[in-house]
């Protein structure tokens, strides 16, 4: 109980001087089904020498094992060990009782995305499919302020993202899937991207590679200059459905650097520089050792997610222990305290803000 008061009390910074700002911004990215076994430890060894699941053992080993798990991880993801844990905060590591996890039964997908966004789990949402979740959330919310009126916007690999957010009706711009980019400005780079995802074979039905929904992304956030942000990546989910771990790992690592990007060009913006809070999450987990490919309610560990803080309003906590558990569905009330907007679920529990 000490130790939660103490990341109460250090964590309220970020809370307080959100609710005051008349000017945030924030970017939200979501990394589908990404392990916290690899974030907080990196590559596992039983499944980095499995020859079924990895293409060569000997490149794959010499890339991403290390001695130790905070070597392992910092080699592959680097940006979130070398800058996140050093200036942000992390919350996720269960060998140290930081945990977090969802509260819906299915731990799968779309279920997590909209109990993100939502604030609330809703079990009787229990498939993938793409359709409008019947609740309101939070961007939604954040729409709706004259604030941030025309200023939210989101990109996503996968095709049942939008629909989280159900965003033709709550008046969100959206891109998903092989859909083109939703930028008001269209630049140069933005066109040469639509032809490339144009011409690329769609190797996922639904589903585009994660390269184009960071490219689309950038590109709108410096041309536009869109306040708030939704970026949602899959190809972590999609390598590991595959049981492709070598894959799985370099999306993992590809998405680190697609991280470091996004926050290093805001941070060289002036309409972004230090004005900007990173929230980076998952919405479900996998299971352990062999089943790490697998996840839904049958699937144990399938439910543990992770979550990482950056940028304005942040105390750099690095990565956090013994601080209890948090839900996913507390996300949607920590987006409403960054951006300093009144936001209820419909179920009416009025969630603490992460930290708090």
């Amino acid at each position: 109980m000490k130790h939660f008061f103490l990341l109460f009390l250090t964590l309220m910074p970020l809370l307080l001087s959100a609710k005051s700002d008349k000017d945030a911004r924030l970017v939200i990215i979501t990394i589908d089904g990404l392990r916290w076994q690899e974030v907080f430890s990196g590559a596992e060894k039983n499944l980095l020498t499995d020859t079924k699941q990895v293409r060569d053992t000997k490149l794959y080993h010499d890339t991403y094992w290390r001695p130790t798990p905070e070597e392992r991880r910092e080699a592959l993801m680097p940006f979130v060990w070398n800058t996140i844990a050093k200036k942000g905060t992390l919350i996720g590591n269960r060998d140290k009782n930081s945990m977090m996890q969802v509260a819906n039964k299915t731990n799968i997908s779309y279920p997590g995305y909209c109990e993100m966004m939502t604030g609330m789990a809703d079990d009787a949402i229990t498939s993938n499919d793409p359709v409008n979740n019947p609740h309101r959330n939070v961007l939604e919310a954040a729409n709706e302020n004259a604030r941030y009126k025309g200023s939210v916007v989101m990109y996503g690999s996968w095709k049942s993202t939008r629909f989280a957010i159900h965003n033709e009706q709550a008046g969100i711009p959206a891109s998903v899937s092989y859909e083109r980019n939703i930028a008001k400005k269209q630049t140069p780079r933005l066109q040469m991207v639509e032809r490339m995802l144009e011409g690329m074979p769609h190797f996922w039905r639904s589903e585009h590679f994660d390269a184009f929904t960071y490219a689309f992304a950038i590109e709108t956030l410096l041309a536009d200059h869109p306040k708030v942000m939704w970026i949602s990546f899959g190809d972590c989910d999609e390598w590991a459905h595959a049981r492709k771990y070598d894959l799985y790992l370099d999306a993992a690592k590809g998405t680190d650097a697609f991280i470091r990007d996004i926050y290093e060009a805001l941070e060289a913006d002036k309409f972004y520089r230090g004005k900007t809070t990173y929230l980076i999450t998952c919405d479900h987990g996998r299971g352990f050792g062999n089943e790490w490919a697998n996840h839904g309610s049958g699937t144990k560990g399938s439910e543990v997610t992770w979550l990482m803080l950056l940028g304005k309003g942040v105390e750099a906590l690095g990565e956090t222990t013994e601080c209890g558990l948090y839900y996913t569905k507390q996300v949607a009330a920590t987006i409403a305290s960054i951006l300093g907007i009144d936001f209820t679920p419909d179920d009416g529990a009025e969630l603490l803000p992460i930290g708090e």
